[in-house]
This record gives structure tokens, sequence and C-alpha cells, in this order.
């Protein structure tokens, strides 16, 4: 039996986190040992371990602050986990965090094969000059890089210069059992009754393009729409100063957050993805598991991978967005196929 090591920040509400959740959750016990490594022991951000499987180990290294502030730590860490608990692969996915750790593999061990899952389109997102230098450079050094869309294996190859024999597209898996289950429980938050509810979610950054939705929202007839806006991020402030302005205040919800996103997108009309760009966005595969349509801006990143005439529509969210929501209210049986999840937990255990 392989034991495989999962290193996260964090096991809670991101979508990078809820993909290693599902994998460990999913992964076949008979020929993997997974183990989880997580930065720090705060029960608010990792409450995703309340629902993992009970056989499998969790351990803390006590980091405080940024990672890359932490790296001796962080790498002197997973070693001696590595070491002790005679690790075969571990799987690290932290974006930035993968890039910095990439030039001290050589520290984990020959023996150890080493897998990096990028979450993220690095020449859009990434801003810190090291960090790119590092991706162009050092981030060879992985055994394998798991990238999920066509769009970031572009992005990987022909921007950060990395060699296309290191990298393998894999879709995010999601846990349909698991998110069925979630589906049935009583959603922490109510909509309105007499609206068609919206609903959208994600760190509240650029990226999101919250920003782009709340313009166009004011434009359609929001007296008939109501949205609802899951998150937290720097940019929250800038957004409540918008719904100011635009007077949409009687049409707008803001929750910070929520351990059980499945039953809101449950009993939402229409899931909307505004993002500018993305990796590969889980949350639009959880929404369609939910039997949620969705709307979504025209963006890199792997949309054009999911969405179907069937289960959704891709717009310019800025333009369109009345259009797009006239289409998707006449979809049902909105869904996701089962068989081609399991292919991709299959496609992950290949390459541990």
């Amino acid at each position: 039996m392989k034991n495989v090591l999962f290193i996260m920040p964090f096991l809670g509400r991101t979508g990078a986190e809820r993909v290693i959740f599902n994998l460990v959750n999913n992964i076949n016990s008979k020929e993997y040992k997974p183990h989880i490594l997580l930065y720090a022991d705060e029960p608010e951000r990792n409450s995703l371990l309340r629902s993992l499987r009970e056989d499998i180990p969790v351990t803390f290294l006590n980091v405080k602050g940024r990672a890359r502030y932490n790296l001796h730590k962080i790498i002197f860490g997973i070693r001696r986990y590595c070491i002790n608990e005679k690790i075969d692969t571990m799987l690290i996915s932290d974006g930035t965090a993968n890039a910095f750790i990439s030039p001290f593999l050589f520290l984990l061990g020959d023996n150890v094969k080493k897998i990096a899952r990028e979450s993220n389109l690095p020449s859009l997102y990434e801003k810190n000059i090291l960090a790119k230098f590092l991706y162009k450079s050092c981030y060879k050094n992985y055994d394998t890089i798991v990238v999920q869309s066509n769009d970031m294996l572009e992005d990987m190859t022909l921007q950060m210069g990395l060699p296309e024999s290191k990298l393998i597209k894999i879709n995010n898996p999601v846990d349909i059992k698991f998110i069925h289950e979630m589906c049935g429980k009583t959603p922490d938050f109510s909509y309105p009754k007499d609206k068609i509810n919206l609903l959208t979610m994600g760190r509240m950054t650029y990226q999101k393009g919250f920003d782009i939705l709340l313009n166009s929202f004011s434009k359609i007839n929001h007296e008939k729409f109501h949205l609802t806006i899951v998150g937290t991020g720097e940019e929250k402030e800038n957004l409540l100063k918008q719904v100011e302005l635009l007077k949409l205040d009687s049409s707008i919800t803001f929750i910070p957050s929520t351990d059980n996103p499945y039953a809101l997108m449950k009993h939402a009309d229409v899931f909307i993805s505004s993002s500018r760009w993305e990796g590969y966005p889980n949350v639009v595969i959880e929404s369609l598991a939910c039997g949620t349509p969705v709307v979504a801006n025209n963006y890199l990143g792997g949309i054009n991978e999911i969405i179907t005439a069937t289960n959704g529509i891709i717009c310019d969210i800025e333009t369109e967005l009345s259009n797009a929501l006239n289409y998707v209210s006449s979809l049902s049986d909105v869904g996701i196929d089962n068989d081609k999840i399991l292919k991709i937990y299959k496609e992950y255990e290949s390459i541990l």
C-alpha cells in the first residue's frame, strides 16, 4: 500500500481545499493510505475536517503567517513527516507556495515522488516577481504538475515555459454523494420567496469579477431578481460602496461564509460565475452537481470544458446577462456525469 501525503495550508472553504478533501475521501483505500499535512490548526479555516474519513491521519505544522516567510518550517516539516511515515508520494496544492518550495525539493528525499497541483493561471494571477521567476526556473523540479484545463496547460507551457512532459491535465473531482447529503440539509441562510434567486460565491478579489456582475445586475429588472454573494476578501468594501451607488441595497445580500455552500446552491435558481479568469472553476461543477444551472462569464480557465447547452450558458456578463438568465430559466434536469467523475479519481490514482 502506498503512503500518499496531501499538503495544504487549510482544509476548509476554498475550491482547492475541497478538491483535496474529495481526493482523500474517495481514494482507493485498498491501494493508497492518504495522510494530510496542514499548515495550522485553526478550526474555523479547517471546517472540512469534520467530514473527513476517520481513518485519515491529520497533522499540523503550526505555521503562523504567510507560507513564504515560513519556508524553513514547511520544508523541514514535510521532510520529517515523509521520513517518519515512509511517504511514497507527496502532493502539494498551494499555488504560490508550490513555487517557493520548488528550489528545495531535493531536501525532501530522492525516494519521494513530488507532485504539484496548480489551481490558477500564474501568468494572470501571480503578482510576486520572485514567485514568477521560480515558476519559470524551478517549477520543473516537480516530478509531475497537475493542471485542470487546456487553458491552464497552455499558460504553464507558453507563459511559464514548463516542459509539457511534466504536465498532466486532470479535471477537478467532486464528491457527488457528499454534495447530495449536504444539499438535503437546511441552508444556513434563506432566500427571498418572491424573487428569482441568483447565487455567486468566492473570494472577493479582482479575479472573481463581482464588480462586473454588480454593474450588469443593476441594468436588469432587479425587482424580479435577488442576488446573494457569499465570500469575503480585499474587495468587499469596494463592492459594498458599489452596491450603495447603484442603489441595489434591497436586491443584494452579502453572506461572509457558510460551511454548507451546497444547500445554498440547491435552493438557488441560477448560479453565476462572473470571473475574469479561473484555473478550473470547481464551484461551477459543484453547482451543476446540485442541479442548479450556471451563467458564466466568457473567461479563460476551462469554463468551456464544463458548460454545455443543457446545463448553462457562457456569455459576456457585462452585456448579455439578461438574455442569459432568460435562457437558463428554460433548462431542467441539470446534473453531472458520475462516470466522468469516477474517471477523474482513477486518473489521480494513476499518478500517485
